[in-house]
């Protein structure tokens, strides 16, 4: 009896071994499972919080066209797209780069980086944009470039997160020269502006001066000085030289001393002898309309030019106190499609946002861009505008400085994709 009950004891414990064994293999592969749908599903974050740096001119020759008007313009993006993204926080914060170059760059990204930061923003200046925009991309944070020239951003030096938002420096010449140089027989240019931004100014201008059967006959870079440069030596010296067009590539205060020192020199007074390849709204402000009357100029912006950029403008100048510059215009556009992107997604991961950012659409009433879309190098590809410099007599409002003289289709103004150096685009 005892043999028997200790068998069928047995052959009970065993079942229940193999039952246990079910449950336990059961609770294992729900485990699993529901692990592999967390790695898989949307709403994968790095914490309960997307954060946004403004990296900007905060107090230098800059500030009026970025700096606080920078973070006006992205926090106007986070209130338009609800205040946050699902049901995650969003944190904006302005951060003055102080013009820093090379590894001092380098280690601001490391430390913003390791601050916790998803998105690196604005970045006025290629010296200091270039070094921020690298690191970034070993890391695999998306970076989106506002208020830096360089066409390298999109080019050689691409990155898979890596955006270029409003405009560069082939743009800007391409649109400018062929302009100027068509009317004055091609003509004989000198260049003068800042250090990292003149020279692939001039290297992107050469073909379309040289098409019109004109010449570059010196290039002369400076460094930052907070738009204490003297130009007076190169002004003369281009006259000199027999130039008939003397080109800007100076932004900010910097911009502003050139022209006007240009102006005072009284060498260059034909129309289309002086022409300045980035010029912002507060820069003509800095300069009145009397300095600054019929200089042209390429423009990806400008707040007049119909009715969405109107509204857009006029509830950034009742935050801010000023029209928006079109560096401002553009941080809005490209912090609301960040945004939009990061909740289309459902993650705040680097790589992720970025393939959502170049196959999102641009939002139909984005009041920055018109006819826009991202390519795959992170090039975003809009309107551009030759515009002039109205005389005080034209104005009828405030903030009304500009006329516009035509509409550059986008596929015209940026470099195409099929020339592009981009290592991931070419391989």
């Amino acid at each position: 009896m005892k043999t028997g009950n200790n068998h069928r004891h047995n052959i009970c414990l065993s079942r229940m071994g193999i039952t246990f064994k079910r449950i336990f293999m059961s609770i294992l592969a729900l485990s699993l499972a529901f692990n592999i749908y967390a790695t898989n599903t949307p709403n994968q974050f790095s914490d309960d919080v997307i954060r946004i740096a403004v990296v900007t001119d905060v107090e230098g020759s800059w500030s009026e066209s970025v700096g606080q008007g920078a973070l006006v313009a992205a926090e106007m993006a986070l209130d338009d797209i609800g205040g946050k993204v699902g049901d995650y926080a969003v944190e904006i914060q302005l951060i003055d780069h102080k013009h820093k170059k090379g590894e001092e760059a380098s280690a601001l990204a490391k430390r913003l980086i390791d601050d916790g930061f998803d998105v690196i923003t604005e970045l006025s200046g290629s010296s200091t944009a270039i070094p921020i925009y690298k690191y970034a991309n070993r890391k695999k944070i998306v970076t989106i470039v506002v208020g830096a020239g360089s066409s390298s951003l999109t080019n050689k030096n691409c990155s898979k997160t890596g955006f270029h938002w409003s405009f560069d420096t082939y743009a800007l010449s391409k649109g400018l020269t062929k302009a100027i140089a068509s009317n004055k027989d091609g003509g004989k240019w000198y260049f003068i502006g800042l250090d990292g931004f003149v020279q692939p100014s001039a290297a992107d201008a050469k073909p379309f001066i040289e098409s019109n059967g004109g010449k570059i006959l010196g290039i002369k870079g400076f460094p930052w000085k907070s738009g204490k440069t003297n130009f007076k030596p190169e002004i003369e010296k281009a006259k000199n030289m027999g130039a008939t067009v003397i080109a800007i590539a100076n932004a900010g205060s910097e911009s502003v001393a050139a022209v006007r020192q240009i102006h005072e020199s009284g060498l260059f007074v034909e129309e289309g002898s002086i022409v300045s390849l980035l010029t912002l709204l507060q820069d003509i402000r800095q300069l009145g309309l009397y300095s600054s009357r019929g200089l042209q100029f390429v423009s990806p912006f400008y707040w007049n030019y119909d009715n969405v950029t109107k509204e857009f403008s006029k509830r950034f100048l009742a935050r801010h106190g000023s029209a928006p510059s079109s560096a401002q215009a553009a941080m809005y556009s490209s912090v609301f499609h960040y945004l939009r992107s990061v909740k289309r997604s459902g993650t705040d991961d680097g790589i992720k946002v970025a393939r959502m950012m170049k196959s999102l659409p641009i939002d139909k009433n984005d009041p920055f861009a018109r006819n826009a879309y991202v390519r795959t190098d992170g090039r975003m590809v809009h309107d551009m505008y030759l515009v002039e410099v109205k005389s005080p007599e034209e104005t009828t409002e405030a903030w009304d400085y500009l006329k516009l003289i035509d509409i550059i289709p986008g596929e015209d103004a940026f470099r195409p994709l099929e020339e592009s150096e981009c290592p991931f685009i070419s391989n």
